[in-house]
């Protein structure tokens, strides 16, 4: 109820799409509910998720019926022993095989997010890259962000966008990439689908920018590379009238630009943050 309260505010000011993720929102047994209830808002047009995939076979019809119009998969490994490891217990067959039922159920784009690290999954990147040969599939490699146990000691572990864009020639770039997200695509010849890189160390987009997001403990957090977050909770139940204001001032105060090229780093990890 809270939640839908807050998107309700954040509709008023023109914003259209949401996207619920987590943690893993697929553990949230309301998960439906939230997406039906998010759906009725007037001005909500596209309603998102980022999930890990492992739950998603069994549960994407429902999520279609509540309201869901397409998934963003986290997909940090094709290898299933590391993929149990990253996910702490998960069966990469189980993901694959939401994706498929995904792209059955039209819960299109259908994308996959990979945040390449250096020593880890950095040697995964053209098994990655071919998911797109046969599929519809848009694979985007994240770079990895000083943020939680990734902190700024860390930065011998980013793998850059542009080594990766400039060592396949064979990638073309999408003149219709679209301006106000945050991720450049590329297409190869033959391929059903796309590759996306999205450089937030590389090549900053700020100025395209127009994420806002709520954490899981009632914050709203304007940047990922600023720790500034203004507590809704209090609002929320002892003074809701004030809500629309405060969403307000939070989205006019988003900071200019994020500082992950300094010394920046966040002391929230991301699935309390929000992916």
């Amino acid at each position: 109820e809270e939640f839908e309260k807050v998107v309700r505010s954040m509709a008023m000011l023109g914003i259209h799409k949401v996207r619920i993720t987590g943690g893993e929102p697929l553990t949230r047994a309301d998960v439906c509910q939230i997406i039906e209830r998010i759906s009725t808002i007037p001005g909500i047009q596209d309603i998102s998720m980022t999930t890990n995939g492992i739950h998603l076979d069994k549960m994407a019809e429902k999520l279609k019926t509540a309201g869901l119009s397409r998934l963003n998969i986290s997909l940090d490994s094709l290898k299933a022993v590391k993929f149990n490891y990253v996910t702490g217990g998960g069966k990469l067959a189980d993901t694959l095989q939401g994706i498929e039922k995904a792209l059955e159920l039209g819960l299109t784009p259908v994308k996959i997010n990979t945040v390449l690290i250096k020593g880890v999954n950095d040697d995964e990147i053209d098994d990655f890259i071919h998911l797109a040969k046969d599929k519809p599939l848009e694979v985007r490699f994240i770079e990895l962000m000083p943020i939680g146990r990734f902190g700024e000691e860390n930065s011998d572990k980013i793998v850059y966008n542009s080594e990766i864009i400039h060592a396949r020639p064979e990638l073309i770039f999408c003149e219709d990439s679209l301006k106000g997200h945050p991720a450049t695509y590329y297409k190869i010849e033959g391929y059903q689908g796309k590759v996306g890189f999205i450089s937030p160390m590389g090549h900053k987009f700020c100025s395209s920018c127009n994420r806002i997001r709520l954490t899981c403990d009632g914050k709203i957090k304007p940047c990922l590379g600023n720790n500034g977050e203004v507590d809704i909770t209090n609002i929320l139940r002892q003074n809701p009238d004030l809500l629309d204001a405060a969403v307000q001032k939070t989205i006019f105060e988003k900071p200019r630009c994020h500082h992950f090229e300094t010394s920046f780093s966040s002391i929230r990890n991301m699935n309390m943050i929000g992916g």
